[in-house]
């Protein structure tokens, strides 16, 4: 775009985390169109900025959603996932570019070669994790391989929790995202490397592969792998004979445990189930409990557990053992434990939350050494203003939209932000945002 023209931006998904995109672009010059499934959420990001139109807007609607793409020049998708190959699709037949804060799943890799073809940036995992966790880690990993080192380790970790002084719940948790995407990542399998070995976690068995791990300026955090690992040799360029590859998430004390018991309880499963006309009735029928019975008693037994253990307590502080009407009808048990979880475990007015990211890398120099750099940020959001997650999910793909319609981001096809033409402007530009990682170096 030249410096007299506007870009036209569509902004798909108005949730938890758009404020802080939608008020950069605005800011920008650029002219947004914001779509929710509610209008008024759509108004209240566009907060009556001439240069913004909210728009309400179901993506089951196909022919509109083309039109839509085809009316601007780019588009951010917010919306869950699932939809961004669909999203994509417009965005090719319109020739369209694409940013997006999600993994890229196989259905968006396979239009790398189509988008390429068409001189088009798809452009996805710029938010936290994926996103800031990858461009901070390539930024080192990238300065090691120039100094002629040979990385063996490399270990990533990312949590978004709440700040120590909104910590008031026995989950040690508050959403700051979609309670269903948290919960459905808890079913994960994951694969990593250590010390030369590869493991494979059932998702089953996810929150039993636990470890500690201390965050200076945060504290002691449990930590689980996060997905397959193994996937970062070839997206990070690492050497095929690292020893160590684990990204992690961080949860505070507890978490593990009580999720571990949860999916044994079979509440992570997102399939239907007539359940009963109350929770008590539905957790009752899930574990195959009595009529009547207690249900911490019965989880408590059901787990093999003494009947005041923590997950049971968790259970019943979330109200699963109340006899709190149910809508009729069979419903998943995730999203049972969703709407439970939502109403005990959101953010009160005026509370804040955290984000912590870490990472670790060990190398051995071009000369024989070996040398241990970390870098990490911990940040909390702002009381009354916005949280610490809708920033860093959401700056790092506006900073990509605007620098992708500024042509300072040329390269073309389904990207990640792993090259330097990509992490180092948006990168520079989060650090004027605020936003940016401690680095620390020292010889081991």
């Amino acid at each position: 775009m030249t410096n007299d023209q506007k870009a036209n931006i569509l902004v798909l998904g108005a949730g938890m985390v758009a404020g802080p995109l939608v008020r950069y672009l605005l800011g920008d010059g650029a002219r947004l169109t914001v779509t929710s499934l509610e209008q008024a959420e759509a108004e209240r990001l566009v907060g009556g900025h001439p240069l913004g139109t909210a728009r309400a807007f179901d993506l089951a609607d196909d022919e509109g959603l083309s039109a839509l793409v085809a009316a601007h020049d780019l588009v951010v998708s917010l919306v869950p996932y699932t939809f961004h190959p669909k999203v994509a699709g417009h965005c090719l037949r319109h020739g369209k570019h694409l940013v997006t804060a999600s993994y890229v799943a196989p259905a968006m890799q396979e239009l790398d070669a189509a988008a390429r073809a068409q001189g088009l940036t798809f452009l996805n995992e710029l938010g936290l994790d994926p996103g800031i966790d990858h461009m901070s880690a390539m930024r080192v990993i990238d300065a090691v391989a120039r100094e002629g080192g040979r990385l063996r380790s490399f270990r990533s970790y990312c949590g978004g929790l709440p700040a120590p002084d909104a910590n008031d719940n026995p989950l040690g948790y508050k959403f700051s995202w979609a309670p269903r995407g948290v919960l459905m990542a808890c079913r994960n399998p994951a694969r990593y490397r250590r010390e030369g070995r590869e493991v494979q976690v059932p998702s089953g068995r996810l929150f039993r592969d636990m470890h500690l791990l201390h965050v200076e300026g945060a504290g002691d955090f449990e930590a689980y792998p996060n997905r397959d690992s193994m996937t970062y040799l070839e997206a990070y360029g690492l050497p095929a004979d690292i020893e160590t590859l684990f990204r992690g998430t961080l949860r505070n004390m507890g978490w593990c445990d009580t999720l571990h018991a949860f999916g044994r309880l079979g509440l992570l499963d997102d399939q239907p189930h007539e359940g009963g006309a109350t929770r008590a009735a539905y957790m009752r029928s899930l574990m195959g409990a009595p009529a009547g019975a207690d249900v911490r008693r019965a989880a408590s037994r059901k787990l093999g557990q003494a009947d005041g253990c923590l997950p049971a307590a968790n259970l019943a502080w979330l109200g699963l053992a109340d006899e709190t009407p149910l809508p009729a009808g069979p419903r998943a048990p995730l999203d049972l434990l969703g709407d439970a979880m939502l109403e005990k475990l959101c953010y009160r007015p005026g509370e804040r939350d955290m984000v912590v990211m870490f990472h670790e890398f060990l190398w051995t120099t071009a000369a024989g050494g070996r040398r241990r750099a970390t870098s990490r940020r911990v940040a909390c959001g702002e009381r009354g203003g916005d949280t610490a997650m809708a920033r860093t999910v959401s700056l790092p793909a506006a900073v990509a939209a605007k620098l992708v319609l500024e042509g300072k981001i040329t390269a073309r096809g389904v990207l990640r932000p792993v090259v330097p033409e990509i992490y180092d402007p948006v990168l520079r530009e989060l650090a004027g945002l605020g936003i940016e990682c401690l680095e620390e170096t020292e010889d081991c």
